[in-house]
């Protein structure tokens, strides 16, 4: 594998399948790897836009609105939902169970799971307990993080024998890592070592968390390929966070390297930057005939489900975030238009701008929708309505900066009032204060 040109003076080119990187042995392909470009299938989609998104989301979401989200991404085809990680979340997935199974408006086919951590474990497990009755318990996965916590005390398994005397019989593992651009043997050790405590609790479904969004796909290539081929009984997806823009591109390399599931947000929701987003992924296995068994993606519906997720998550439209955006497939007609050029077909709305105004294209366009040919050997007139569009724009563009000044100072605002950590200290000094003066009066 090729170093990264930053790093290149400091690798040491060991074999055709290692080296190493400041002294540091970095993990390589194994022999013999082939990737996967096209005409394959995964077994699944996992979504983590309710469960990041709730967490970003700075004031919080509606669970109305969040359930009306998580059965626009099932209807789009997602199977595999995070549906949260707070302690007040258990009652919110009860209420998702009973809209798949006392209401029908969820698919059959779709599958919950429900995050702790072994932090924060003892009231989450209690929650579920008090919340959901037996047969949902048997429904849900409840996926465990932060596994190498207290491990001398065996933490990680005394909570897995708790969570199946309660009724769950469905587990998955979701192992924390700090990647950096590169993925050297003493990580991957660490995560071997995680790995077969897995095993050993018999939990097989395994997500790797890209924690702080810093791999990059040529990394995440080796990671992936590597993890497959020493764990074959196991099941692997990535959570890519987009802290560096790579979020999508190293979830799509993990499964071109091996990975038998993938994972996002629609629109990319999740912690900081976010993560990959779904509906590019859905795009992007369209083109290459990537299919997904647990059942068909609808690319058009994961686009309406992103755009949802803004409203549910009061979160300022993007009109150009790839795939979903309400303006993505908007085209400037008046340029040359490389894709018109190379001759791709795709939906396209056309505008016209100042910069893409020109006589020849506004003649063009006059005679396409059948003016009359001899109208248009007119110079004049196509330069009078060239002027007149000139006008126009002009205008508008005034208009339109004034508008965008006021609306953009209205966004930022919106986010003046978010809860810092301050609010802790304040609200401790009311307490503090309640219970002074109820002291005083008694």
């Amino acid at each position: 594998m090729n170093a990264d040109k930053a790093f290149h003076r400091a690798v040491t080119v060991r074999s055709p399948q290692e080296f190493t990187l400041r002294g540091v042995v970095m993990l390589s392909f194994p022999t013999g790897h082939r990737p996967r470009y096209g005409d394959f299938d995964i077994r699944a989609v996992s979504d983590e836009t309710i469960r990041e998104g709730c967490e970003r989301a700075p004031y919080g979401a509606d669970d109305r609105q969040k359930l009306r989200l998580i059965e626009a991404i099932t209807a789009a085809g997602v199977t595999d939902i995070d549906v949260g990680s707070g302690i007040t979340e258990p009652a919110f997935v009860r209420s998702v169970l009973d809209d798949k199974f006392l209401l029908g408006r969820i698919p059959e086919a779709a599958q919950f799971s429900f995050n702790l951590t072994l932090k924060t474990w003892e009231p989450l497990v209690a929650e579920l307990e008090r919340r959901m009755p037996k047969e949902y318990l048997a429904e849900i996965y409840v996926s465990i993080g932060m596994i190498e916590i207290d491990s001398a005390n065996n933490l990680f398994e005394r909570v897995v024998e708790r969570l199946r005397s309660l009724g769950v019989t469905k587990l998955r593992s979701s192992l924390l890592n700090a990647f950096g651009i590169t993925v050297d043997e003493d990580k991957y050790d660490h995560l071997a070592r995680q790995l077969e405590r897995c095993r050993e609790q018999g939990i097989t479904l395994v997500r790797i968390n890209d924690s702080v969004g810093t791999l990059v796909p040529d990394s995440t290539a080796v990671l992936a390929a590597n993890l497959v081929r020493d764990n074959p009984e196991f099941t692997f997806y990535l959570h890519g966070h987009n802290d560096r823009g790579l979020g999508t591109a190293n979830s799509l390399t993990s499964v071109f390297h091996g990975f038998q599931m993938i994972e996002g947000g629609v629109a990319g929701a999740g912690n900081r930057a976010g993560l990959a987003e779904l509906e590019a992924i859905a795009a992007t296995f369209a083109d290459n005939n990537i299919a997904v068994a647990a059942a068909p993606l609808d690319v058009d519906k994961l686009g309406a489900a992103a755009r949802l997720s803004e409203e549910v998550f009061l979160t300022a439209p993007d009109p150009y975030r790839a795939v979903s955006g309400f303006l993505v497939r908007n085209e400037n007609a008046g340029i040359v238009n490389v894709p018109d050029y190379l001759g791709v077909s795709r939906g396209v709305d056309y505008f016209l701008n100042r910069i893409g105004l020109f006589p020849a294209y506004i003649r063009q366009i006059l005679a396409e929708g059948g003016m009359d040919a001899q109208i248009l050997a007119d110079e004049a007139f196509v330069e009078d309505v060239y002027r007149r569009l000139a006008g126009h724009m002009d205008r508008l563009f005034d208009r339109k900066q004034a508008e965008f000044t006021r609306l953009s100072t209205q966004i930022k605002s919106f986010y003046d009032d978010i809860v810092r950590l301050d609010e802790v200290y304040t609200c401790a000094l009311e307490a503090l204060r309640e219970r002074k003066n109820v002291e005083l009066v008694s």
